[in-house]
């Protein structure tokens, strides 16, 4: 199960999972050789919690690096929609029909969006319920999107009207608001999880002076 989510992860960033392995390796395989290493002419026990620590913080970095790369993924993806609605507003209230408003999006997308696009617009040609919009919808975090989308399907299911377009506006303002306030939640968070590492590294050393003291304390004992 987690080696599928990893690897899912890997997918969804575009990384090449070979390389990535090998990066894994080289990283775990240099700490534990010059844990031996040490180990060996230093004769101390510490440095294998020392190792220990290490392959795990590297790991975690790494991994961390992956998430975080999804996390921006994501962020542009919503920025793109939030961009691309306001063009199809612009394109519906220029004598556009939904279809048109569309296809037109795809001139100003992303490969990644213009290929989504593409595809809702072949799902609308072959069935004219609003699984094509939800669809569409799901495809982002933002779940006001799938709101959106919903009142552009009732834009062509019942008409381009004006009460429609007074949905669709406050709807758009409403995704649009949301995003930057998801863009903000993000910043913190992410200031928090910098702040939170200076506490980490604080532990990991006093974790540390307390094996080398209890070292250096044992070698006086037998020493005496």
């Amino acid at each position: 199960m987690i080696v599928k989510r990893f690897n899912e992860l890997l997918d969804f960033i575009g990384a090449n999972k070979k390389i990535e392995i090998i990066k894994f390796s080289i990283i775990n395989g240099v700490i534990v050789t010059g844990a031996v290493l040490a180990t060996i002419f230093l004769k101390q026990i510490m440095v294998v919690f020392v190792a220990l620590i290490a392959i795990i913080v590297a790991n975690y970095l790494l991994i961390n690096s992956y998430i975080t790369k999804k996390k921006e993924i994501l962020i542009d993806r919503e920025r793109e929609l939030i961009t691309l609605i306001g063009y199809f507003q612009f394109f519906i209230n220029n004598s556009y029909n939904v279809y048109q408003a569309f296809q037109s999006l795809i001139a100003y997308s992303s490969s990644w969006m213009a290929e989504q696009i593409q595809t809702l617009i072949q799902e609308i040609d072959n069935d004219k319920s609003v699984k094509p919009f939800v669809n569409f919808a799901d495809k982002f975090t933002n779940k006001v999107a799938n709101n959106v989308m919903l009142s552009i399907y009732q834009m062509v299911d019942e008409g381009e009207s004006g009460v429609h377009m007074m949905q669709f506006n406050a709807l758009f303002e409403q995704l649009n608001k949301k995003h930057q306030s998801e863009l903000i939640s993000s910043y913190e968070t992410g200031m928090g999880s910098i702040s939170s590492f200076p506490l980490i590294g604080a532990g990991a050393i006093t974790v540390l002076l307390t094996f080398g003291i209890i070292s250096v304390m044992g070698e006086m004992i037998s020493v005496l």
